[in-house]
């Protein structure tokens, strides 16, 4: 479909419209034959084939066109909407590659009926064309259209097609045609976010390669075929081999590929896809499994390479097992046999195709084993039942997602985050992780998306998705509901539902409406808070228990408010000693409802006791029967960080170090709230204690977090503090104190996925700062001091596109006013890639007084600032009044940003200057940490400096991942050089450093720990 349907069906309302529009159609489906001859060229990597296909026309409508894919031509060049999509998220790899690694389709010739027939280019996209029929094609009519293609294959780093060496995986190769439903045409170009919707039909698929490679592709081998014989010997020998097989032994030759070559015949019926893989180097081991429903036998394969022969080696188990309970709870699969391949993917951990998947080598034999099962679960739900991925998503991932949720919970049912019963983690424990079992995983990555409120409806076009939350909601909240809705309905109920929507729509393309059909009629329930909220909106679904009462009768009175947007069921559950001892569910409600609980003793009562409710806000689920404070959660101090634990109000801490020279060294604690999933109030301290000057120094901060519908996707309304020593002259406590009160309005995009953000920030800057007035000569001395205090008010404006975008931009507006100025900056940042790793850096300064009456000590410089500088106290400084000291060296980034440290470039009344700092054009290792600068820069005279134009440039050193810098100076202008000299400065002295110790505060390690 294209873009702007995509964009229009975003929108809820109108995808109820159009949906419902589409259901008043009567259903049909077209029908597509295919019969494909293509051979393998692997020195070149390259496909050559022939494609006759057989196209139905069932629709009531007479076609006078059909869209054709040609996916491969997504990895032909840049601008496709592949290689947009990929360079969005931030993966550049694609946009900068050689021209040798990409792929594409071509030598197309179409004939209809062996007539040639016209092709159109689509509008937008290079892998979608229009191929022109010669007349209508009627309804209950066919045709055959026949075209020669060939295939450049690409690297396979990029996305699911690809090779990689000799190994191949050949996915979405063929020209095919886009589907046509009751919506229309589906055209769509190919994506790495957002999946495929094709044509059901027959596939007769005849493969030329060398001899010696094992393949592995969608559909079967005639009987008696020579390659079955060929592959039952390796799976023999494969098994032979395991016995005694160390992998650390593993060869890591590639066979030459043999002289002589074979072809292979793959037939298979109701699929709508075919896609194979090959290697010379493949394990093979074969097994079978008998279904619960028809007792019918699937052959099923394991493809692996010798490396990963430790996790793979019971791989055919884990299909399956995968079989079995997906057709246990959905309905028999027909085919006969399925293969996983240990392949290199891009594109994920796993990638579904009919009869077949390829997954990434997995870290574990339980990560092997639940990306195994889901992508073989993709059988059902994008094989059989096909729905469009592309627009509905979570018909596929996210149905998949919660049969995943509950295989683990069924096979694995003492399986934690972190461990299971039998072999406890050691550090569930010190994380506070020990009461989550497998499941939660689902639950709090949906909830960390919806508790930041950049979560998006689960009913969306997969393209529109953050990154982010293509896995936080199409995956894990679909995963969450459905087991929410299995939890409503119990699995008796739900399992006769999924059954009849597998048996009414397997090998069709049903739509949301159709699955929601399904599920009322067969449950017999109103599932309009289903259908109609949690699936089309963001509305948030939470209860909250209130007071508890205990009847005369024994049976119990409990309070429960609804305080979110949904009308749920809720279950109501009663604990004795640690055990459920009862459990009952309640329609949803609105407001306030008293629920009547059956006698039973209880120690207290809990919402949800197995946690099956997607809730926003689990902290207000308990109630205990007795006690003072029956609502009130015990106090858990931890360290580091954990995830948000609703039986517990958390408290974390970690040590906090500093050192600079004023405070000395310093010892003290941090504390904070912050925990994963974000919380709407959320603060850190972090007071220690200075061993030099024998005071208190350190930080804290609170930000409270809004979240309006209009205008604003965030607001956080906060303030920060600061307390350090400055100076070391006199030796006594000489402090400065900092309160700074802020608002950031974040502003709402238009699409989601936009790279451009927009935001306001409002600041107060309250400083109170020691001062010595006066100094008696005693010894030892005497001083008098006084507290000055400033006050500043701060506005700026920052349009910005992320660093790992191809053409990151930063453009800040800034409004600064306190003590009798006022002046106005401009700073923008621009990188410009030469390729993935090389870039040229661009920082464009310019700033204006508007008012410049007490301008001195708020002059515009073009040097970096040193600590004394900076009037805000904004930034970390290791010798803040230091003048002639090593600490004196460091800078940071403000005004003309001149690394060389100069009294020259002062003004009261304006200054520009540009910034550049590039990358050596060379790629050797070592020397990747070394950068050129340069700075350029000019001034407004206002007495006590010249106009002129400056310069200087030289060597940046980067050092510790970025969080330093030392700027070696090589080159000057006169007037710096003269300012150098009359100073009397060494070289070294004019040698300057930059340090990033933001990125190191309490909240950042602690987000580290927890993620």
């Amino acid at each position: 479909m294209t873009l702007r349907r995509s964009l229009l069906v975003a929108f809820a309302g109108v995808f109820a419209f159009a949906n419902a529009s589409a259901q008043n159609k009567p259903y049909f489906q077209q029908f597509v034959k295919y019969n494909i001859t293509v051979s393998l060229d692997d020195v070149k990597h390259e496909l050559t084939g022939f494609e006759t296909l057989e196209y139905t026309n069932n629709s009531p409508d007479a076609l006078p066109f059909i869209w054709m894919h040609l996916w491969p031509n997504g990895y032909r060049e840049n601008g496709t909407a592949l290689e947009k999509q990929l360079s969005r998220s931030g993966d550049l790899d694609f946009h900068f590659t050689d021209d040798e690694n990409r792929g594409g389709i071509d030598q197309l010739d179409y004939k209809v009926d062996g007539v040639a027939a016209k092709t159109e280019a689509h509008p937008k996209h290079i892998d979608i064309i229009k191929l022109v029929l010669n007349q209508p094609l009627q309804p209950g009519k066919k045709i055959t259209i026949t075209t020669p293609f060939h295939v450049r294959i690409p690297n396979g780093n990029f996305s699911r097609m690809g090779h990689d060496g000799n190994e191949y995986q050949v996915t979405q190769w063929y020209p095919k045609p886009a589907v046509y439903d009751r919506n229309g045409w589906n055209e769509m170009p190919y994506l790495n976010q957002g999946e495929f919707y094709s044509e059901f039909g027959t596939f007769d698929v005849f493969i030329t390669l060398p001899k010696n490679y094992v393949v592995g592709a969608t559909g079967d081998l005639p009987p008696n075929d020579p390659e079955r014989l060929w592959m039952d010997d390796l799976a023999a020998a494969t098994a032979k081999k395991m016995e005694t097989f160390d992998p650390k032994n593993a060869s890591k030759e590639i066979p030459p590929s043999a002289s002589e070559t074979k072809t292979l015949h793959f037939h298979q019926e109701n699929v709508h896809d075919f896609a194979w893989f090959c290697a010379k180097t493949f394990n093979v081991m074969k097994s079978q499994v008998t279904l619960p429903r028809t007792n019918h036998t699937v052959t099923t394969w394991v493809l692996f390479k010798d490396n990963h022969a430790n996790v793979w080696k019971k791989g055919a188990g884990y299909i399956n097992d995968a079989l079995f309970y997906y057709s246990k709870w959905n309905g028999d699969y027909p085919y006969d046999h399925c293969t996983a391949v240990d392949g290199a993917l891009t594109a994920g951990g796993g990638m579904e195709y009919p009869n077949i998947t390829v997954i990434s080598a997995g870290s574990s034999p339980f990560q092997l084993e639940t990306v195994i099962m889901h992508e073989v679960g993709h059988n059902w739900f994008y094989g059989m039942l096909g729905s469009n991925e592309r627009m509905h998503p979570w018909m596929d991932e996210g149905l998949n997602s919660y049969n995943e949720l509950r295989y683990v919970e069924t096979k694995y049912p003492n399986k934690y985050l972190l461990g299971d019963t039998l072999n406890p983690n050691p550090g569930a424990k010190v994380l506070n992780l020990e009461r989550y079992k497998q499941k939660a995983q689902y639950y709090q990555l949906s909830n960390l998306s919806c508790r930041q409120h950049i979560d998006q409806p689960v009913e969306f076009p997969a393209e529109e998705y953050l990154e982010l939350n293509y896995g936080a909601i199409v995956y894990s909240k679909s995963a969450v509901l459905f087991d929410y809705l299995r939890g409503y309905l119990g699995d008796e109920l739900m399992d006769k539902c999924m059954q009849a929507y597998f048996e009414r729509w397997k090998f069709k393309h049903p739509q949301p409406a159709d699955f929601r059909q399904v599920m009322e009629e067969v449950s017999g329930k109103n599932l309009a808070w289903l259908f109609d909220d949690l699936i089309p909106t963001t509305k948030k679904l939470d209860y909250k228990i209130g007071d508890v009462h205990h009847n005369s009768d024994g049976s119990w009175a409990v309070t429960v408010k609804n305080t979110g947007d949904v009308k749920g069921p809720v279950s109501v559950c009663g604990v004795k000693d640690g055990n459920l001892r009862g459990m009952v569910w309640y329609d949803g409600f609105d407001g306030k409802m008293v629920l009547p609980f059956p006698p039973s003793e209880i120690d207290y009562f809990v919402l949800d006791y197995y946690e099956d409710i997607p809730e926003y806000n689990r902290k207000n689920n308990t109630a205990r029967t007795s006690g003072l404070f029956k609502r009130t959660e015990p106090l858990k101090i931890q360290f580091g960080g954990s995830l948000d634990n609703p039986s517990r109000t958390q408290l974390f801490w970690l040590p906090a170090m500093g050192w600079n020279m004023y405070n000395g060294y310093m010892l003290g604690l941090a504390v904070y709230n912050h925990a994963a999933p974000m919380k709407r109030f959320e603060w850190e301290a972090a007071p220690m204690y200075g061993f030099r000057n024998k005071n208190i120094a350190g930080y804290a901060g609170a930000t409270l977090h809004f979240h309006p519908k209009a205008v604003f996707d965030h607001i956080d309304v906060g303030a920060t503090a600061r307390r350090y020593c400055y100076s070391n002259e006199p030796l006594q406590d000489l402090d400065f104190n900092k309160v700074a009160p802020e608002i950031l309005l974040k502003f709402k995009k238009k699409r989601a996925i936009s790279p451009i953000n927009q935001e306001i920030r409002l600041r107060n800057i309250l400083i109170w700062q020691d001062n010595v007035i006066g100094k008696y000569q005693f010894t030892p001395p005497i001083y008098d001091y006084t507290q000055i205090k400033k006050s500043f008010y701060e506005v700026s404006y920052r349009i910005f596109v992320k660093d790992n975008q191809v053409h990151p931009l930063d453009v800040t507006v800034k409004l600064q006013q306190g003590d009798s100025m006022r002046k106005l900056m401009v700073t923008g940042n621009y990188k410009l890639r030469i390729n993935k790793t090389k870039s040229i850096r661009f920082r464009v300064f310019a700033g204006t007084f508007l008012d410049n009456t007490n301008a001195g000590p708020y002059r515009f410089r073009m040097s970096g600032w040193r600590g004394y500088q900076d009037y805000l106290y904004d930034h970390t400084y290791l010798g803040r009044s230091a003048t002639w000291e090593v600490a004196s060296n460091q800078m940071t980034e403000n005004d003309g940003n001149f690394k060389l440290y100069t009294p020259v470039g002062q003004s009261a009344k304006w200054l520009t200057a540009l910034n550049i700092k590039a990358d050596l054009p060379f790629n050797v290792k070592f020397l990747n940490s070394i950068k050129l600068y340069g700075d350029f820069g000019t001034c407004g005279s206002d007495g006590l400096n010249t106009d002129n134009f400056l310069y200087n440039a030289g060597i940046d050193l980067r050092l510790f991942g970025g969080l330093a810098d030392v700027y070696f100076p090589l080159l000057m202008s006169t007037d710096l050089a003269d300012a150098v000299d009359a100073n009397g400065w060494t070289y070294v002295q004019t040698i300057r450093f930059e340090l990033q110790l933001e990125k190191l505060n309490p909240k950042n390690l602690q987000n580290l720990i927890q993620f």
